[in-house]
């Protein structure tokens, strides 16, 4: 991952957060719990490695490792937000934020068990924030999703293609209930995977990588799915 892809997905978190908040990251006027929504995706992320050993289960791993990338769009804004508490120039703290992701890519930590991300925001935290997403979190973060994923790059891909899905479920219906999640016979977020993978170079080498990939997947549902 590059400094630039480390800024793209700042950026990408925040314009994303700004379509429920206009006056996010500034002076927010929606309450967040971005680590409370990060405990609730890591139980999620639980479900589907079939934890429980008193019954039989067989795991999902590609769906607890796109459960991976929602953490990390909760990690962002954690860390977005506290960056803002320190710092009065909202510039200044969007590129801490992206330097933090961007040496966690370069040096993750090895990590065997997602519990271990709990731990590392408590290392984190201090005084009134118990839990906070810093430099432990996103070592081991990473060190997570790149043993998911593979590499960084394709880490990249993948929050840059979740991030265009979940715009895309929000302007066809998501909150209305009429947007249509399985795309013949396949949840989206595979369908998704699939589609920016084959047009990899394309997506990471645009200079707007979301709109390329909204773009992509908007094409899909519009004349593929909702015409169903």
């Amino acid at each position: 991952m590059t400094p630039q892809q480390a800024r793209q997905l700042v950026d990408m978190q925040v314009a994303f957060n700004q379509v429920i908040d206009p006056d996010y990251p500034a002076n927010p006027k929606v309450k967040r719990d971005d680590v409370k929504a990060i405990l609730v995706e890591l139980g999620e992320y639980f479900e589907h490695t079939a934890y429980k050993w008193w019954k039989k289960q067989d795991a999902d791993w590609d769906q607890a490792n796109m459960e991976l990338i929602d953490i990390l769009h909760f990690g962002i804004s954690d860390a977005v937000e506290q960056a803002c508490q320190y710092e009065t120039d909202v510039e200044t703290a969007l590129a801490q934020v992206a330097q933090l992701i961007y040496y966690s890519f370069e040096s993750p930590d090895q990590v065997e068990d997602g519990k271990d991300l709990v731990v590392a925001m408590a290392l984190d935290g201090a005084g009134a924030h118990k839990l906070v997403c810093g430099e432990a979190f996103f070592a081991a973060l990473a060190g997570m999703l790149v043993k998911a994923y593979g590499d960084a790059d394709t880490v990249y891909l993948t929050y840059v293609g979740k991030n265009a899905l979940n715009k895309l479920r929000q302007e066809r219906g998501y909150k209305q209930g009429t947007y249509i999640k399985i795309w013949q016979g396949e949840e989206d977020n595979e369908v998704m995977m699939r589609m920016l993978s084959a047009q990899r170079e394309d997506i990471t080498g645009a200079e707007q990588p979301l709109t390329f990939a909204f773009t992509l997947l908007l094409s899909h549902y519009d004349e593929q799915i909702a015409e169903q």
